[in-house]
């Protein structure tokens, strides 16, 4: 991190330290002002080459919230940076488990975390005293290395809280069999499965470190926001941006307080605020108004809410490139706002008697699924059970997510060959010309220990996994998972969005599985281990941004550390519900602990790919988006080559079409609308007429809006929702009168009238 002093002017200077004063041609290094760095990062600083040389990245967003200089004598392996570490990660984990078995979710990001260690942090620097403790007469504990809490103890622990928030696959898995399947887990198999998944997952992200991480293109935009509040908190300089003087750190004050603020409107006191359908208001028995303009279960047309946690639902629009969001808003206009009501409409698939967009599955009577009607004592598939009682019909959303998650597979592998290995440029020279986009020599030289430790951490899970599901099956599900894991993070580290490669996932394992509901609901958590690898990618991108070394990274074991605490916190807390919690995971509980991820995970563990998607199944006409998602990517790079300066060409990009609509369903239009819109004004019209402004505050904005509305989420559950206080007023109850908010399908069924085939397989 750069140290800043002031000069007489009154403008901040940036203080080299001794071993980074001198260029490569051993010239003194000029001063440069915080006004000069702005110019830096803006890219409007005429002296600037942004060469190896240089320490700057070539892109305006790293530039703006990463400093280029490190200072490799701060301490980092403390006793403050484990206590807090630990600490966050056990209240976090806990936090999040509980409240992820909950419909609406609140989510403790490793923003709050980040947040609020840098006070608790600071006030340890300060009050313990500064010593070191001999352990076991071997190794050296600093209780306390200085009075000064330095930022990369605090992006460890940023990191510890990034790797084990996230809510582990392994947690629906139990619920699924628990809850749904009605079979018995044992504490053993629990931690085993949630730890075989966790180590595959670290594994993976070693292992493609050097392929994600290093390469400068490479930026993985979700992680700036995290950067620019670690700039926020321990920088020193100021520069004026546009007129403004503000700092960082006032700025994100005054936006937490406001965001804190305002999301008691939305969040408690009118939450009509938050899906503003005034439309369906207006005519709550209108149908096609409904499908159209409902956010419940319509398509959300309209760009109307004012609540920050649906427009940042996906992920942040201020951390995601404007070009990127706008592939994401194309790919749901194109196909789920025109394509789908088409379909529904017309009745394709049968949709028109379901509603139009939902993540669950429905029986010919269009009731719910009943999944125990045709499963067996042990949880297969009984065929004459399944022939008697119904097949399974899709909502027309559920149904063309799967088809855009055919295409993601495909498009991936053209676009990867054509832009990734044919066009790609040649890396000569310097021989950190290859590295991230800090150009750090040292993580060159240690960057193999990743893919070493990597693959002994798949080894070790592989061992793990033998010991909860059928070995055979390990094997099918790790190739597959490293098969996404590449190609998912490739696309991860250009945009923060989702992808729907889970859909793949899905069919896959239900092809593989053969009607085996148990060992479907196992593999799913093998396979989806790339969601997994990203946090840890995500995790390997911090210390690229903060100068952290690979040899600490690995060296102090702190990833393992976050997830095994981790795993067993959100066991703990699993094992508590599921026995002291009334109804838990019913669809009526009182305080909507509904378990919406168990239930998803089990409506997929009985989807069954070859029976909804192989030749002459019903939904079968989807498997015609594998060989479109191929084939544009191709069209698209010869219609460039003619066009070379077409600039709408170069920002076409059809993997982040097909994928980035991935979280749709649950997500509607308006997470989508909302989102476009916000990225529209701040990272196209105001980065292009204030690129100061944008450079200084956007990220910071981000961090400030996620932080208030997390905080103020948590209160408001804990302070009234979890202990009973409601407040019905029409504000609240607006909503549920509306036939988007009850469900209801274009066409209706009579009492004991079906629909579907007569006859299926």
């Amino acid at each position: 991190m750069a140290r800043f002093q002031t000069r007489a002017d009154g403008n901040d200077v940036e203080e080299c330290p001794d071993d980074l004063a001198l260029r490569d041609d051993g010239a003194p290094k000029k001063p440069v002002t915080a006004e000069e760095a702005m110019e830096i990062a803006i890219g409007e600083s005429s002296t600037v080459e942004y060469t190896v040389e240089s320490d700057n990245s070539p892109y305006l967003e790293v530039r703006a919230n990463v400093p280029n200089t490190d200072d490799p004598t701060l301490p980092i392996n403390t006793f403050r940076m484990w206590f807090l570490g630990v600490v966050f990660t056990l209240l976090g984990t806990g936090v999040n488990q509980f409240f992820s078995m909950r419909y609406p979710s609140v989510t403790i990001t490793s923003l709050v975390a980040q947040l609020v260690s840098y006070p608790v942090g600071s006030f340890f620097a300060k009050a313990l005293p500064i010593m070191k403790v001999r352990l076991f007469g071997r190794w050296d504990l600093v209780i306390n290395p200085d009075h000064h809490f330095n930022v990369k103890e605090h992006a460890v622990i940023t990191i510890m809280s990034n790797l084990s928030f996230n809510q582990s696959w392994a947690s629906t898995i139990i619920q699924a069999q628990r809850v749904y399947l009605k079979m018995p887990t044992r504490v053993g198999y629990q931690i085993l499965l949630a730890l075989s998944m966790q180590m595959f997952g670290l594994g993976l992200a070693g292992l493609s470190y050097r392929y994600i991480i290093e390469p400068p293109q490479m930026i993985w935009p979700s992680t700036l926001a995290n950067a620019a509040l670690f700039q926020t908190l321990h920088s020193g300089a100021n520069p004026i941006a546009d007129g403004w003087r503000i700092s960082r750190y006032r700025f994100f004050l005054y936006v937490l307080i406001g965001s804190f603020c305002w999301y008691w409107l939305p969040g408690y006191i009118f939450t009509g605020l938050s899906t503003f359908a005034f439309v369906c208001w207006a005519a709550p028995n209108n149908k096609v108004l409904n499908n159209l303009f409902g956010m419940t279960t319509g398509l959300g047309y309209l760009p109307t809410t004012f609540d920050w946690s649906q427009i940042a639902y996906n992920t942040s629009p201020l951390v995601m490139p404007f070009w990127a969001q706008a592939n994401v808003f194309a790919g749901w206009l194109c196909v789920y706002a025109v394509v789908a009501p088409i379909l529904y409409y017309t009745n394709t698939w049968f949709t028109a008697y379901l509603p139009l967009t939902g993540s669950d599955a429905y029986d010919k009577t269009g009731s719910f699924y009943n999944s125990s009607r045709i499963l067996d004592e042990s949880g297969t598939i009984d065929e004459t059970k399944y022939r008697e009682y119904s097949p399974i019909f899709l909502p027309v959303t559920f149904a063309l997510s799967y088809g855009m998650g055919f295409a993601v597979l495909s498009c991936l592998i053209s676009h990867v060959l054509l832009y990734q290995y044919i066009q790609r440029p040649k890396q000569e020279g310097h021989p950190c010309e290859a590295a991230v986009s800090l150009s750090r020599c040292s993580m060159v030289v240690v960057r193999d220990s990743d893919s070493y430790c990597g693959g002994d951490s798949n080894l070790d899970s592989i061992c793990l996994a033998y010991r909860t599901t059928i070995l055979g099956s390990i094997y099918n599900a790790c190739s597959g998972g490293c098969l996404c894991d590449s190609r998912r993070h490739r696309l991860r580290s250009g945009q923060p969005q989702q992808q729907c490669l889970d859909c793949v996932r899905r069919d896959y394992i239900g092809i593989r599985a053969k009607g085996e509901t148990t060992c479907s609901s196992d593999l799913q958590g093998v396979l989806v281990l790339p969601f997994f690898s990203k946090r840890l990618l995500t995790a390997l991108q911090f210390y690229a941004y903060t100068g952290l070394s690979q040899a600490m990274y690995y060296g102090a074991d702190m990833k393992l550390v976050a997830c095994i605490l981790g795993t067993l916190t959100q066991n703990g807390v699993l094992i508590w519900m599921l026995g002291n919690v009334k109804d838990m995971c019913s669809s009526d509980q009182p305080d909507n602990f509904t378990c919406p991820q168990g239930r998803v995970n089990y409506n997929s563990a009985v989807f069954w790919g070859a029976r909804l998607y192989s030749i002459g199944q019903r939904y079968s006409g989807l498997l015609h988006m594998f060989w479109i998602g191929a084939l544009l990517p191709v069209i698209t790079y010869f219609i460039r080559k003619r066009f070379p300066k077409s600039r709408f060409l170069d920002a076409v990009h059809w993997p982040i079409f097909f994928a980035g609509t991935g979280n749709l369903p649950p997500a509607t239009g308006i997470n989508y609308t909302t989102a476009f819109a916000v990225s529209l004004i701040f990272n196209k019209i105001i980065k292009g007429r204030r690129p100061h402004w944008w450079a200084k505050y956007n990220y910071v904005l981000s961090a400030a809006l996620d932080s208030g509305v997390a905080v103020a989420a948590i209160l408001i559950f804990f302070a009234l929702v979890f202990p009973g206080v409601s407040l019905n007023w029409w504000g609240n109850t607006v909503n549920s009168g509306t036939v988007d908010a009850k469900g209801v399908p274009w066409k209706e069924l009579s009492a004991n009238e079906t629909f579907g085939e007569s006859n299926w397989s």
